[in-house]
């Protein structure tokens, strides 16, 4: 019994994840399990049974270890718990070490230490990494608060500077208001739109005159020109968001914000030690289904049906001996020269044989029957579905490593929810890790507001300039209108965003611009290149209609014609309707 108890207390030593030694007053080494000399590097007959001084005092790495266990044999202070560190080949471990004493029950001086080690390397290093990550959130703060108050300073300034530009913007309003009223003023006062006859007086003292001394323009096309003028920046033409193909945590990052990337150039490697695990178990679980089907396919010469059909040939055997046997003795029998018990006792046997046999033979149906029909589908349908999750975990490993999708410059991920690309960081699957700016077509973003959106079109031609890239003015046209007002409203008036792209530009010109620049755009949203303008001097509006007076040059005759118009400039309108090109028409004065 003492010899069990032995061997049990000597397994449950061996299996512990914790180190125990035991070291004599002695000086020797009396027990040593596997964990404790597997934490210093050493083989059990390395220790056990030597000087504790040749062991360890030998090597200068295990100092501290050495130290702590010789005060606890001088000092015999009772329990104590103290850290250490251990050097062992390249890499330094921490250890929890605790020494005690070994007493029995009739004597109470102690008879050895018993050193109890924990190796705590991994929670040491989980702590400083935590207090490092502290620090640097810390700092992270102070900067963001820092960035903060500048925010605060700079937006108190430009409303400031907001309250000027508005003041200056009412009194020019005012300027141009009573500009456009004095033209107004000057303009309608000929041609007195609220009389109800005036021109058979006017035309007979046209006619009166003659047609050398009349002011008269000949009608020709002209280039009638719209433009409305914007101001924005320039941005890259297309930005491309990089998420987070799976649910893991960043393990290396590979670029910094502001570097240009290739495509396929790698940006970010994800944690992929557990998929690594469910991938090996994929092909676990994909061997197991190859063999199970590979079984099925070679039913007939497995090992179940091998099994079967020795089973059942060993009972035929039996029984067809037990069927001779039970034949004999029924023969003795008859003979008298048996008594009638052997002959029960063979019937018996015989009886039994031929269950077995019968058994056998069923279980040789059964095993026949498990090899085809629904059981073979199942094992293929198995197999198949562990070929597909194999599959699902090569992609998610391959997905550990995020590549660049086209070719651009790297900027942080933009949003409320936007988290600081770091090593360490969790990521979730479909969480915005960062974005590729694509540079080699740029765009600029703009507004507009509600009076003039309804104007512009997707496809105008626009032309830009900026004070960033002074003497260049580019070319684009209108690529976005927005349908929905949002963003920052000026004067309380909705703004709907504009995007216009550039043309492509070689590489001088890239090389001077930069998102965020300001621009200037100037798009053209009418552009008649053969409209009929004529001064607004040569029209007249009375009774409802629209006239002008047509001179026929060969007669000297006048003709009065009703027309309709179109645009109007400061001081031209278009004729739509009612003149032809050449025609000469004549003016008021």
């Amino acid at each position: 019994m003492k010899s069990n108890a032995a061997n049990v207390y000597r397994a449950l030593l061996e299996n512990l994840l914790d180190g125990v030694m035991v070291i004599g007053f002695d000086g020797s080494v009396k027990l040593a399990n596997a964990a404790a000399c597997r934490m210093f590097g050493l083989r059990p007959e390395e220790v056990v049974g030597r000087r504790f001084g040749e062991v360890f005092v030998q090597f200068e790495e295990f100092d501290e270890f050495t130290e702590m266990v010789l005060d606890a044999v001088q000092n015999q202070s009772g329990v104590e718990r103290r850290v250490t560190s251990v050097r062992i080949g390249d890499a330094t471990r921490s250890f929890s070490v605790t020494t005690s004493y070994l007493t029995t029950a009739r004597e109470e001086a102690p008879m050895a230490v018993i050193a109890v080690l924990a190796d705590i390397t991994e929670v040491r290093e989980l702590r400083e990494t935590a207090l490092r990550r502290a620090k640097i959130i810390e700092k992270q703060l102070g900067e963001l608060q820092g960035a903060y108050r500048d925010i605060e300073a700079r937006n108190a300034e430009l409303s400031q500077m907001t309250k000027r530009v508005q003041t200056a913007r009412v009194a020019a309003t005012l300027f141009v208001v009573g500009l456009f009223l004095a033209i107004g003023v000057w303009h309608v006062r000929p041609l007195d739109f609220f009389r109800e006859s005036a021109a058979p007086p006017a035309l007979a003292g046209v006619e009166a005159r003659g047609p050398e001394t009349m002011r008269t323009l000949t009608v020709a096309p002209d280039t009638l020109r719209e433009t409305i003028s914007l101001r924005g920046f320039l941005a890259p033409g297309r930005v491309v968001e990089v998420v987070s193909p799976i649910e893991s945590h960043v393990s290396a990052v590979h670029v910094r914000y502001g570097q240009r990337v290739a495509a396929g150039d790698p940006l970010v490697d994800l944690d992929a030690d557990r998929i690594a695990a469910d991938y090996r178990s994929a092909q676990v679980q994909h061997i197991r289904a190859l063999e199970a089907l590979e079984a099925f396919e070679n039913w007939e010469n497995g090992t179940e049906m091998t099994s079967a059909r020795r089973g059942l040939r060993r009972a035929k055997m039996a029984f067809d001996s037990e069927e001779r046997q039970l034949r004999r003795t029924s023969f003795l029998l008859e003979q008298g020269l048996v008594p009638a018990s052997e002959h029960e006792s063979a019937l018996e046997r015989h009886e039994s044989r031929k269950l077995d046999f019968e058994a056998a033979r069923r279980e040789l149906e059964a095993a026949q029957a498990k090899g085809g029909g629904d059981a073979r589908k199942v094992a293929e349908l198995e197999a198949e579905n562990a070929r597909d999750r194999l599959r699902e975990q090569e992609r998610k490993l391959e997905m550990t490593k995020v590549l660049a999708p086209i070719a651009g410059v790297v900027i942080a991920a933009q949003g409320t929810n936007a988290k600081p690309l770091a090593r360490g960081r969790p990521a979730t699957q479909g969480e915005l890790l960062l974005s590729i700016a694509d540079f080699d077509r740029i765009s600029v973003l703009t507004s507009v507001n509600e009076v003039d959106v309804g104007k512009i079109e997707a496809g105008q031609p626009a032309w830009i300039s900026g004070p960033g890239f002074p003497g260049l003015q580019l070319e684009g046209a209108v690529t976005h209108v927005s349908s929905r007002a949002g963003g920052a409203r000026r004067s309380n008036t909705p703004q709907f965003e504009i995007l216009v792209a550039l043309d492509r530009l070689d590489a001088t010109h890239q090389a001077q611009l930069r998102a965020g620049m300001s621009a200037h755009v100037t798009i053209v949203v009418l552009d008649r290149p053969a409209a009929l303008m004529v001064p607004i001097t040569a029209v007249e509006q009375r009774d409802g209609g629209t006239w002008v007076r047509v001179l026929d040059r060969a007669t000297g005759a006048v003709e009065e014609r009703a027309v309709e118009l179109g645009l109007t400039t400061l001081d031209s309108v278009e004729v739509v309707e009612g003149i032809e090109t050449g025609e000469e028409i004549v003016l008021f004065r």
